[in-house]
């Protein structure tokens, strides 16, 4: 079985609300499917992280990394990740765009092998076989606070005992004065019992976050996600040092060797690879061990990209041995229902992991034609 052709698209679709957060506004979701097709018919399906600009990561795909895949065999999944990586990293790219082009032709590998073997990847992972994955609510984005309530006591009552919420509004909005007042209305609304997580997505300097973390702790807080931005390691020594709420980060860390860094200067508590940006299930396999040995939590994320960066996560959290939660998007977001019968439900905070080849469900044909662009 050999690699025949690499295929990548950029797909977009509309929700019905967009979502508002702490860097500003999206009203498009977009995803950068990728295909891996063998000389014996079998296609495997990866998805690179399209926040921006996804035909750059497409190009990126079919220019930078598809002779480096075909005529070679799938299953050496590693051997090709370390060739793609090596090939742009001696070029000093071992960022952006390209570690997403990896992250999803990485993903689509694994489908691949997955399918070849008739084994879905969890258990290619060989690691913890969960068949159920504990998971929390995300996210109760920006907005007016009894629209923020509403919104956390519908997922309490869905079964959720975790929830995420957004914070970063301007200060011409309230700044961090309204989102603290949204914090303690949602916390007397879902009681204690309810872990919360806060996410800025890099909203603050280091003296804001920490004005800010101090501020929230008596809301028993489980974990301050991305305080400042992502460049600002000292800004994260800071904030650790100065507050007593874990800090979270990871979605932001393009590659294994960010996220490397990260863990080795401890700056954070608990470690949130996304999928399709982080170098795919081969990168986050290694950033697990890493956490592991530094006795970290790991929380993978997802967002609002597509349904096969969702599914990857899925598959690498029950495999995980120190998985400690994993993102599950209650939002609308059409690009994660691309699969035949739609993505799995979380029931009791809680998802079943597809047990089929691969990433174990289907592709909809329909819906990646109605979504592709160009």
């Amino acid at each position: 079985m050999k690699i025949a052709h690499v295929r990548a698209r950029l797909l977009e679709a509309t929700p019905e609300v967009g979502v508002t957060f702490g860097i500003g506004a999206f009203t498009t979701f977009s995803m950068v499917l990728v295909e891996i097709t063998t000389d014996d018919g079998l296609v495997g399906y990866g998805e690179a992280i399209a926040r921006r600009g996804g035909m750059m990561t497409a190009a990126a795909v079919e220019s930078l990394l598809a002779d480096v895949l075909v005529g070679e065999d799938p299953a050496n999944v590693e051997g090709l990740w370390v060739r793609m990586v090596d090939r742009l990293r001696r070029w000093g790219h071992s960022g952006g765009v390209v570690i997403e082009a990896i992250s999803g032709v990485d993903v689509a590998l694994w489908d691949l092998i997955g399918k070849a073997y008739g084994l879905p990847v969890w258990r290619l992972l060989a690691g913890a076989g969960r068949t159920e994955v504990p998971c929390y609510a995300s996210s109760v984005y920006i907005n007016e606070i009894d629209v923020m309530v509403a919104e956390a006591l519908d997922q309490q009552r869905r079964g959720f005992s975790e929830l995420k919420v957004k914070i970063g509004r301007p200060e011409h909005e309230g700044g961090q004065r309204r989102d603290l007042e949204a914090l303690a209305a949602i916390r007397e609304a879902v009681g204690d019992s309810m872990a919360l997580y806060v996410d800025a997505n890099g909203a603050y300097d280091a003296a804001g976050a920490i004005r800010m973390g101090r501020a929230m702790e008596a809301l028993g807080i489980r974990w301050f996600e991305e305080p400042v931005p992502p460049d600002d390691l000292a800004g994260y020594e800071r904030v650790h040092a100065m507050t007593s709420t874990p800090l979270a980060r990871g979605e932001t860390d393009f590659g294994l060797f960010s996220m490397r860094d990260v863990i080795e200067r401890r700056l954070v508590d608990v470690v949130q690879p996304d999928l399709a940006r982080c170098g795919g299930i081969t990168a986050a396999r290694h950033v697990w061990t890493l956490t592991y040995g530094a006795n970290l939590a790991f929380a993978p994320h997802t967002g609002f990209s597509g349904g096969l960066s969702h599914l990857a996560a899925l598959h690498v959290a029950a495999a995980a041995p120190n998985l400690l939660s994993l993102e599950y998007m209650y939002i609308d977001n059409p690009l994660r229902e691309i699969f035949v019968g739609g993505y799995p439900m979380a029931r009791d905070g809680r998802v079943t992991v597809p047990d089929g080849p691969g990433l174990g469900l289907d592709i909809d044909r329909d819906k990646v034609a109605a979504y592709a662009v160009g």
